[in-house]
């Protein structure tokens, strides 16, 4: 989904929660690097992080299945 489609779908949310494995990217940080920092920190704001754990992350193994069905 490309930002201009996720800012229409999420636009009337008070918080977004994302679940997320531990991949160095998957940062606050992140929204800094990629966006101006008024728009960063508007986002910031409305983002709730959610890590898996670091060890047998669930999510890392449905990303390896997803990939076993459409390889």
């Amino acid at each position: 989904m490309d930002q201009g489609h996720a800012h229409e779908r999420y636009l009337n949310a008070v918080q977004v929660r994302l679940v997320l494995d531990n991949l160095n990217i998957h940062a606050l940080a992140s929204l800094y690097e990629t966006f101006e920092p008024q728009e960063a920190r508007r986002l910031a704001e409305r983002i709730e992080f959610h890590y898996t754990p670091k060890h047998g992350s669930w999510l890392n193994m449905a990303e390896i299945e997803l990939s076993a069905l459409n390889g």
